[in-house]
């Protein structure tokens, strides 16, 4: 046999990590999680407005529309009646 069939697989470097802990990463982790949170209460806010908004633009749209036939038929009333 020679030298190399008859070693096991040996492991030679060790690697270490320094400088940055689990403290450090679930810190950041957090204030990422709280800053989406905020985001989401945001955007919701900001969607019940937007949909607010559209309720109010479509009864606008809608009393326009009414107060044109209105004035249409009125319209169309005196100039049968001879204007």
């Amino acid at each position: 046999m020679t030298n190399k069939e008859s070693k096991p697989f040996e492991i030679k470097d060790s690697v270490t990590v320094e400088g940055i802990t689990d403290e450090y990463v679930w810190y950041h982790a957090k204030l990422l999680s709280d800053k989406m949170s905020a985001w989401d209460n945001d955007f919701q806010k900001l969607v019940k407005v937007m949909e607010s908004r559209h309720k109010e633009h479509l009864e606008m749209v809608q009393t326009a529309l009414h107060e044109n036939r209105i004035l249409r038929l009125k319209l169309q009333l005196k100039e049968k009646n001879g204007g």
